[in-house]
């Protein structure tokens, strides 16, 4: 844990420093410039976390409109199999931006498109996440963009067409729901997921790690196909959000057999998930916001590296005070280092 640890506050100051640089050079075109301006105090929900001007969605609207969304496009690219992983990361939406989200849902995205949303409404009596979507077919379809905000005349309308307690994904509420946009024949499926489970700045229980994994499958099963990205969100976008994106391609990287050191690499020095998180956080800031979330990440992948590849225990000969040769950690025993 002590090595861990200290792997993340590396990373902390890895970013600090970029966001250093991007302060001391104040140009567009500098990789870490900051993005500044009264329309993020507006549009964001936490005035800590804001898109890399670099990587980030930008609405489709006018010239001289502000295109401002705080979502950020994601791809991680394996070395080993060329498979590319995208994602979109955005922030929960507040009540002034949902017009700009399902703007950028039909944009950016491909039928059907999905939706992964990390985070309760409410937590603990606060606002996470504006409910910015239709809860049931007896409710509303929501009127989108009413007031013409860019004069470009999007508008569109949102509904729910059916709810599902997926049997497979327990603790996902699945959604179904279609977008149609004035003026456009073809309307959009987007599949909305929405996992009950994952507290805020924290980890999941063991027994709850089942379903979130089926979560995972269900995303990319209802997801047009891999060359669209899926649209991961919790509250800031980048806590529980960073998690999810990096732990299930990390273990897209094991199960094909990419997690292991090459020939003549230092295994010391090899560490896949803190490149990972590392190549997230250049893309996004604040990437896998809490140390219990990047410790959440090791206990998980070991689990799943030891499955893979178990290991033979000895049992303790009573006659001597040894130990087994070889012990397999159980993600149960490490649940009060993580919460």
């Amino acid at each position: 844990m002590a090595d861990i640890q200290a792997k993340f506050h590396e990373l902390t100051w890895i970013e600090r420093n970029r966001i250093a640089q991007g302060i001391m050079d104040p140009s567009p075109d500098h990789p870490w410039a900051i993005i500044q301006g009264p329309h993020t105090k507006l549009l964001d929900r936490y005035q800590n976390v804001h898109p890399w001007k670099h990587n980030r969605i930008r609405l489709r609207v006018p010239e001289g409109q502000n295109d401002y969304i705080n979502a950020s496009p994601i791809t991680l690219k394996s070395a080993k199999t060329g498979k590319e992983s995208k994602y979109i990361a955005m922030q929960g939406p507040k009540e002034g931006s949902i017009s700009h989200v399902w703007r950028m849902i039909w944009d950016e995205l491909t039928s059907p498109a999905v939706i992964v949303m990390l985070t309760e409404t409410h937590e603990a009596g606060m606002e996470k996440c504006f409910p910015y979507f239709p809860s049931d077919p007896e409710a509303d379809p929501l009127v989108i963009n009413e007031n013409d905000e860019f004069g470009d005349g999007f508008k569109a309308t949102v509904k729910c067409a059916e709810v599902d307690a997926h049997p497979q994904a327990p603790s996902t509420e699945v959604r179904k729901l279609v977008m149609n946009v004035d003026g456009k024949k073809q309307e959009k499926i987007i599949w909305h997921l929405l996992y009950t489970k994952w507290p805020d700045f924290g980890v999941l229980a063991s027994e709850d790690l089942d379903g979130f994994f089926k979560l995972m499958d269900l995303s990319n099963q209802k997801n047009s196909g891999p060359e669209n990205p899926r649209v991961i969100h919790c509250s800031a976008g980048v806590g529980r959000s960073g998690t999810f994106i990096a732990l299930e391609y990390l273990m897209a990287e094991l199960e094909a057999g990419a997690l292991e050191p090459e020939p003549g690499e230092d295994d010391a020095e090899y560490d896949p998930i803190f490149d990972t998180v590392n190549r997230l956080r250049e893309q996004r800031r604040t990437m896998v916001q809490a140390d219990s979330q990047y410790a959440f990440i090791y206990s998980v992948l070991r689990q799943l590296w030891e499955q893979k590849h178990p290991v033979v225990t000895h049992s303790i000969d009573k006659t001597t005070k040894g130990e087994p040769t070889a012990k397999v950690a159980k993600l149960g025993e490490m649940e009060d280092v993580f919460s």
